[in-house]
């Protein structure tokens, strides 16, 4: 007799059309072929903040019955899309279609144990462009504190590390970005506001030093994204805001990092995901303000930490100059941001929120301003 699979769906897609994949899904979660959906559940994530190239997050969960046995299940199921026509090209930092290839490819199954990624059950085209992801959900705790912080870029380190001691091999696949940062800031330039005539609205002493120090940096900051090229290379995540990163636990119950999202994957300069790690942080309001230098230092000193712990007796002046880069290099966004939230801030005094976001801008981008002072005095070791 066949079981009649009862079916929830909270969304808008056509969940109740897809019960060969979610069979074939929930048999790869068991490992097992004897299963029998019984109950689906469909849910929205809601996370509000997705990448232009994602249609849509959905949590899928149920009952199975598994060798006569009735057993929970849950797995996550990512929609992403075609976008702007940029996105088309593989060499751009947002390549609509990388994530899927990275988790078709079975790259992340070879990548040093100090990471752990979801696994992937099924990529699946759909005749409308999308395609679908199911994949496993990985349940963890989001960093919050220094220490955790801390322990992620020591786990980065040692990411990193294996690549440079040989103990991994760099992957080659054409859909790898090889100039992540070139490409993350020319998008930035197109769509971050325009900055003509703001010259003739600054009123402050403070936006008056920023904007003096940023026509400058503009004439700098693409040469020193070309000497990116000439550092060490580590294959890097690019994308390490707090929702992509998990603290779950492993064996014995040591805890491990969980990296999800991997549509940003490059091969990079030593200590750029570093710079993404902090630099995102900060811009996220993860971190407070007047822990901004503390976090820096301690971010850092945990990263070269685990390089160490993988044998890579390297030159130093290379992590800081590619963590200072990667850093100072948001500001090609978050200076026009600040000049733009300036001028409304003016015409909106009581607007308190708007003045808050605007003094954050301010402590940021002064970071930005010290880690880029230092570029010039890290030389250089091929």
């Amino acid at each position: 007799m066949e079981t009649i699979i009862t079916i929830c769906n909270r969304t808008n897609i056509p969940i109740e059309d897809k019960i060969n994949q979610l069979h074939a899904c929930v048999q790869r979660i068991f490992q097992e072929p004897d299963v029998e959906l019984i109950s689906v559940n469909c849910e929205d994530v809601g996370y509000a903040t997705p990448n232009f190239t994602t249609s849509g997050i959905y949590y899928l969960h149920g009952i199975a019955n598994v060798r006569n046995h009735r057993e929970p299940w849950t797995m996550i199921l990512k929609i992403i899309k075609p976008d702007s026509t940029e996105k088309d090209h593989v060499q751009h930092h947002n390549y609509w279609r990388r994530e899927a290839l990275v988790l078709e490819s079975g790259l992340l199954q070879k990548l040093p144990d100090s990471i752990h990624t979801a696994k992937c059950y099924l990529v699946e085209e759909q005749q409308d462009g999308t395609v679908w992801i199911w994949m496993e959900l990985v349940e963890g705790e989001y960093p919050r504190t220094i220490e955790q912080f801390s322990f992620i870029a020591r786990q980065l380190g040692r990411f990193n590390g294996a690549y440079l001691t040989g103990k991994n091999r760099l992957p080659d696949q054409e859909w790898i970005c090889r100039s992540w940062l070139r490409s993350w800031v020319s998008a930035s330039r197109m769509y971050a506001p325009h900055l003509d005539g703001f010259a003739d609205q600054l009123n402050t002493d403070n936006e008056q030093r920023i904007w003096n120090w940023f026509q400058q940096w503009n004439r700098k900051v693409d040469s020193y994204i070309e000497s990116l090229a000439r550092l060490p290379r580590v294959l890097a995540h690019q994308d390490l805001s707090q929702m992509n990163m998990l603290l779950v636990k492993g064996e014995r119950d040591m805890e491990r990092l969980a990296l999800i999202d991997w549509q940003f994957m490059s091969l990079s300069g030593i200590g750029e995901d570093l710079g993404k790690l902090f630099g995102v942080q900060m811009s996220l309001g993860i971190i407070a303000a007047d822990q901004f230098e503390e976090y820096q230092d301690s971010l850092y000193s945990a990263y070269l930490q685990g390089l160490d712990e993988m044998g890579w007796k390297g030159d130093e002046n290379n992590v800081r100059y590619g963590y200072c880069i990667s850093t100072a290099a948001r500001s090609v966004w978050e200076v026009p941001q600040y000049f733009a939230m300036s001028i409304k801030r003016k015409e909106e005094p009581q607007n308190m929120e708007l003045k808050e976001k605007v003094r954050r801008l301010e402590q940021i981008i002064a970071v930005h301003m010290k880690m880029a002072s230092k570029i010039d005095s890290f030389k250089l070791v091929n």
